[in-house]
């Protein structure tokens, strides 16, 4: 029986998902990949796995059962192979907020599926360390086109806009990206993801403040020095002295993993496909 463990991965992806393109995508691997596995699968045992009508796909009893027992196998066979690395730890930096409590919740399965320790790193700079080496991945807010690292889109977020309790702006329940433009802006000159050359040439908002660090810009908003814009997880993290306003209009953020695409850790792609469906089940 000629079985590759790939097989046997492949289809355990697509049982938890009942989805060809969304199980690729965690695998990290093309659809009609998964799906010539998962026929090989099928062809090996003699056996249908998985019931094809033109609108739909569905695992059948026998596909059922063999998922559940596979999962409960491959989840042992990955801790054995991962076993003398268990006293390490893997390192994912972040630059100044983790994107919600899904993302911890992905952290938490992926040290359950590899036994390894994950160690969180926040680094005030635009790659949070990863092109350096300082981090074995990182998840980062922007668009990431640098040589040398492999990037996986996990999501995109709306933005706020973070105004000081004292300001001019402090009443409003909604603004409009052009608005903006009328304000004096904090730039986060590190790790930001907006300055003035997202607007029109004709209609930018002047840079009132510059700082390296999340925690300045928070704290120059507070003291009113201008606004600043954010991704909407920010809400997350609350100060006394500022509010979030929900902004309209405004082009989505998106948020990435990224690691190095040589000599990256062992378990790295792992992770991928682990946020990759936690990202994916925060959205529905």
């Amino acid at each position: 029986m000629d079985i590759d463990l790939r097989h046997l991965r492949y289809f355990v992806a697509f049982a938890e998902e009942e989805h060809f393109s969304r199980a690729a995508a965690a695998c990290s691997v093309s659809q009609p990949t998964l799906t010539r596995a998962v026929r090989s699968l099928e062809t090996a045992l003699g056996v249908r796995l998985v019931e094809r009508t033109t609108r739909s796909v569905a695992l059948t009893p026998a596909g059922r059962r063999l998922s559940e027992d596979l999962r409960d196998v491959l989840e042992r066979l990955d801790g054995a192979l991962h076993a003398a690395g268990s006293e390490g730890t893997f390192k994912i930096g972040f630059t100044w907020l983790l994107p919600g409590d899904w993302f911890p919740a992905a952290v938490h399965a992926f040290e359950r599926r590899t036994g390894v320790t994950v160690e969180l790193v926040r680094r005030d700079d635009r790659l949070a360390g990863v092109d350096r080496g300082a981090v074995d991945a990182a998840v980062v807010h922007g668009t990431v086109a640098q040589p040398g690292l492999h990037v996986i889109e996990l999501l995109r977020e709306s933005r706020v806009v973070a105004v000081s309790r004292h300001g001019a702006l402090a009443h409003r329940r909604r603004l409009h990206w052009d608005e903006l433009a009328d304000s004096p802006l904090v730039v986060n000159a590190r790790s930001g993801t907006v300055d003035p050359r997202l607007w029109p040439e004709d209609h930018r908002p002047h840079v009132a403040a510059s700082c390296q660090t999340f925690d300045e810009c928070l704290e120059l908003v507070a003291a009113d020095r201008g606004i600043v814009v954010l991704p909407e997880s920010a809400r997350l993290h609350p100060h006394p002295g500022l509010r979030y306003v929900a902004l309209a209009d405004a082009p989505p953020v998106p948020l990435v993993l990224v690691r190095p695409t040589r000599g990256a850790h062992p378990l790295a792609q792992q992770l991928g496909a682990v946020a990759q469906s936690a990202a994916r089940r925060s959205r529905l």
